[in-house]
């Protein structure tokens, strides 16, 4: 890290230089004072951004370092492992190979030799004496014959469990080879992330800071419930979400839950909240902005300790309706100007690059009803899904086209309220199909409690680590 350091060191270097100018240094350079300690400001809260992008992707590298050792050591032993199995495999079809071919002569000696069958054997005996000895004779031959067929048996059945065995190892390094490629090319890519900051950081820090964004994003402060009915559309603020979930309400209509980390100056129509929206802001640890709800979903709002604005109540000019549309379709919120949230200083590395391959899967439909279908599409040059309804392209209302980097459809047992709302059970476990960069997963979903994040796995257990940029999670029912 001596690159870091020099940078670092260099950019102290101009901090110190912009505060000697905002005592009074170089003053004329800048014509004022306040300009200066302006400048000397933005620099400090540039270098401070850095700081944090450099420190999050240093610790994001070392635990991809270590994740990608852990695979490498699995590697090799599984390469280990097969290489004493085909040893052992060999010495045993060796075996098999003496054993079968001892049991032939025998078969040839004992019982085709000359045409002598056991029972002519016995019927040759000269005297009862001759015939008991004979039969005892025989007994044992029988006897030996038959342990042999035994042996060879099992060890035709161990031959055949060893190759089916080491078949299984074989896909299971085929996999792992696909994982650690899938880490090595995020590794490298984080890589040259940070070497491209710290050697172009310098003269560009603001455009370089922009590049990265993408990759380094800020855990969402807002959770907004979006009206979705047709009068709704389009929606302010959906292109600018983190994550969007999509569940069902009356009358299998859906709406929107958005996670914001950037304010947006415009975003909805907001609408009520439900019981299961409320627990995902709770669970996301976010302001959940909506427009009031039923006595009981109020209710659990207070139990809980969301911490929640209710759009309708809160008096500020930074909720207001639009004249251009009916209500309740017209209900907005200025992200930028609420003030009830701060933006978010923790910093989340996500990779550019899956750890490992899917299924292609460059169309993407779900059915809600006749009259309602959404649709993706997967554009290779953006590493994105577009996203439609009922055949049309979804874009929010400042016309840019909603882009989804990751989509998760997550199956959960729906019920009715007694006010009959649909509402899913998002406490447990169940299924899930997980779509990014064109490739289609299946896997699992786990939420512990009602504070807890949900989680989400791959079929084999591994936590799913989402590319950079913008999740869709569908909240559907069971298949």
């Amino acid at each position: 890290m001596n690159a870091r350091r020099c940078f670092l060191t260099a950019l102290t270097l101009v901090s110190v230089f912009l505060l000697l100018i905002a005592a009074g240094f170089y003053s004329t350079a800048y014509g004022n004072l306040d300009e200066a300690r302006r400048n000397v400001e933005a620099t400090r809260e540039q270098i401070a951004e850095l700081e944090k992008v450099i420190k999050a992707l240093e610790d994001s590298i070392k635990v991809r370092v270590t994740r990608i050792e852990e695979l490498e050591k699995e590697f090799s032993d599984t390469e280990t492992w097969l290489e004493r199995a085909r040893e052992e495999l060999e010495r045993t079809e060796f075996m098999l190979k003496e054993r079968s071919s001892v049991f032939a002569d025998r078969v040839r000696s004992a019982y085709i030799k000359g045409g002598l069958s056991y029972l002519e054997l016995l019927l040759g005996a000269e005297s009862l004496g001759d015939l008991i000895v004979r039969a005892a004779y025989l007994t044992r031959i029988l006897t030996g014959d038959a342990e042999l067929i035994v042996f060879i048996r099992a060890e035709q059945a161990s031959i055949v469990a060893q190759r089916t065995a080491m078949e299984e190892q074989h896909q299971r390094l085929r996999d792992l080879l696909g994982q650690r490629e899938g880490e090595q090319r995020n590794l490298e890519d984080q890589r040259r992330e940070m070497d491209t900051l710290l050697a172009a950081a310098k003269t560009r820090l603001a455009s370089e800071l922009a590049k990265i964004t993408p990759q380094a994003e800020r855990k969402p402060v807002y959770a907004v419930a979006i009206d979705n009915v047709a009068q709704a559309r389009p929606q302010h603020g959906l292109s600018k979400a983190s994550i969007v979930y999509e569940y069902e309400v009356e009358g299998r209509t859906t709406r929107y839950l958005a996670l914001f980390a950037a304010l947006p100056n415009k975003v909805g129509p907001v609408r009520s909240a439900r019981s299961h929206s409320a627990m995902l802001a709770l669970e996301n640890k976010t302001n959940f902005i909506y427009a009031s709800a039923g006595t009981d979903v109020l209710a659990m709002i207070r139990e809980w300790g969301v911490n929640s604005t209710n759009a309708l109540t809160y008096s500020t000019s930074s909720i207001y309706r639009d004249s251009a549309r009916r209500a309740p379709h017209n209900l907005y919120v200025n992200l930028s100007t609420l003030g009830v949230m701060a933006p978010s200083q923790e910093v989340v590395i996500r990779p550019a690059f899956l750890s490992r391959n899917g299924t292609s899967a460059t169309s993407i439909t779900i059915q809600y009803t006749a009259s309602y279908i959404v649709r993706y599409e997967y554009v290779r040059d953006k590493g994105s899904y577009r996203r439609y309804i009922n055949n049309q392209l979804q874009r929010d209302a400042t016309g840019e086209e909603i882009l989804a980097r990751n989509i998760i459809i997550q199956y959960t047992r729906y019920r009715t309220d007694l006010r009959l709302r649909p509402t899913p059970d998002l406490i447990g476990e169940g299924v899930i199909d997980y779509y990014a960069q064109g490739e289609h997963f299946t896997g699992t979903w786990k939420k512990e409690s009602r504070e807890s994040p949900t989680r989400f796995y791959y079929q084999d257990g591994q936590e799913i680590e989402r590319v950079y940029g913008q999740t869709w999670i569908h909240i559907n029912r069971d298949r």
